[in-house]
């Protein structure tokens, strides 16, 4: 699709969208803000904590930490005072006992994903499985196959292929959605005609040392229903054809929202997902229209559609996971679904439609903040007023007593708050299911969220929206 738009300069109001170089990324200078967040941790004393079952040891502190060893470097204790969870395994993350918390790699403060997933382990992580995805386009084969090497803690290690980059007649990509670079990292996205094609994207998954293995994922055209959707499964049956043993293989679909907001659409989608019962992993990334950075779906009828594929998942026992929808797919596990993702960046909490618009030059990172106790982002200036109003619970996590005691603003330390918190909410979810499941644990927090975000002195910007709309589908 020829574009004709010049190319936006960076504007903070704006929606970033994936790319191996992002005009947010280029607009901070991204040293300095990993200097802010590394000094936190170098500053702390090398620690050690024992897995379950003498399994090896976790590094909780020091230059090491989030990495697991088998045996303690010489010269350093272990901390006894408790243990960490032991490793969960791929086949059993996906059975749907723990909620899995997929993080994205991202194109940000990515050396410091793995030591927030140890962190979010070491203390959450008998209630949930964590995961983590490596976009293919986004990096060199070698810096996302040490980047899986140093995620010790994930059951799932997954390389997307991104192959919806390739479809922009279909969904609501920027220009130039498959750059240079990205051409040089996943060669496979230049050749899709190929008799080949298909073992090309397998083997840049199997070459990083992902363990979950995606079909393509080409996008589904609503406008022409049926033609699209049996290609995309004549696809995924060539690559379960082409499976190895011990390899397992989840059903890749990229859909714009329509899919699941229109009854037709949904009702043939949910038909064929149906019919095609090889498949017990789903890994589905939905692109819908947002008008603010980081904030979740309010539009009914895509809950309602997200809501209605995982009451089928769930009853047909296949595993559903949502990569890219943050808060949305935190939302989803309420109803069935047994994983999401979620990342620093807001492109990486939902695959929003692609809108142009010129920003100005030099306009400054927006300082946000995740409040976990109303399910929101919103700006620090109105954090700072919100942590004064009565029932507030500061977070006691280990960036937020650094991020609230230096200046300037730590754009790396309120991203790695936001990630860790979005993992223990995921757990709590776990930890209180004994009443209703859960559904009711997601409800409870829901309710309570809409209730205390009500009396709160907000902006018109900082409403959580979302929340009276969720509270009526639960």
């Amino acid at each position: 699709m020829a574009h004709e738009e010049p190319e936006p300069v960076f504007d903070e109001d704006a929606l970033e969208w994936s790319s191996e170089d992002d005009s947010l990324a280029q607009a901070v200078d991204e040293q300095a803000l990993e200097d802010e967040a590394a000094a936190a941790w170098l500053a702390a004393e090398e620690e050690y904590v024992p897995l379950d079952g003498g399994v090896g040891y976790l590094a909780v502190g020091g230059t090491e930490a989030g990495s697991i060893v088998s045996a303690l470097p010489a010269g350093s204790p272990a901390v006894v005072r408790d243990t960490a969870p032991a490793i969960v395994d791929r086949d059993a993350a996906l059975t749907g006992g723990r909620p899995i918390y997929l993080v994205h790699r991202g194109t940000r403060h990515a050396n410091f994903i793995p030591i927030v997933m140890g962190d979010l382990h070491y203390k959450k992580g008998r209630h949930l499985a964590i995961g983590t995805i490596a976009a293919l386009p986004s990096a060199k084969p070698q810096k996302l196959a040490s980047f899986f090497d140093q995620t010790s803690v994930a059951a799932l290690r997954i390389a997307d292929p991104q192959c919806y980059r390739l479809d922009d007649k279909i969904l609501r990509l920027p220009p130039s959605p498959i750059g240079k670079r990205a051409f040089e990292y996943a060669p496979y996205l230049a050749s899709p005609e190929n008799s080949d094609w298909v073992l090309q994207v397998m083997e840049a998954q199997r070459s990083v040392g992902a363990n979950l293995l995606l079909t393509p994922g080409r996008a589904l055209n609503p406008d022409e229903p049926q033609k699209s959707l049996d290609a995309v499964f004549q696809e995924a049956d060539r690559v379960l054809a082409l499976t190895e043993m011990g390899e397992r293989v989840a059903l890749n679909i990229t859909i714009p929202s329509r899919w699941l907001a229109v009854g037709a659409l949904r009702d043939r989608l949910l038909d064929e997902i149906l019919d095609q019962d090889q498949f017990d992993v789903l890994y589905v990334r939905v692109q819908w229209a947002q008008t603010k950075a980081f904030a979740p779906t309010d539009d009914a009828d895509l809950l309602m559609g997200i809501r209605l594929l995982a009451n089928l998942c769930q009853d047909e026992g296949r595993a559903l996971l949502l990569p890219q929808t943050g808060l949305t797919g935190w939302f989803a596990l309420a109803h069935g679904a047994v994983g999401y993702g979620i990342g620093v960046s807001g492109t990486e909490q939902c695959f929003a439609e692609h809108v142009f618009r010129r920003g100005r030059q030099g306009q400054q990172q927006a300082q946000r903040y995740f409040e976990r106790q109303m399910l929101h982002t919103i700006d620090s200036s109105s954090h700072d007023v919100v942590a004064q109003t009565t029932g507030y619970i500061a977070c006691d996590c280990t960036y937020c007593s650094s991020l609230f005691t230096t200046q300037p603003w730590s754009h790396a330390l309120s991203a790695l708050h936001h990630i860790f918190s979005m993992g223990a909410l995921t757990a709590r979810i776990q930890e209180d299911a004994d009443r209703g499941g859960r559904h009711g644990a997601v409800r409870r927090i829901v309710r309570t969220a809409r209730r205390w975000s009500n009396e709160l002195p907000l902006g018109p910007g900082d409403v959580p929206k979302h929340l009276s709309v969720w509270d009526q589908a639960l």
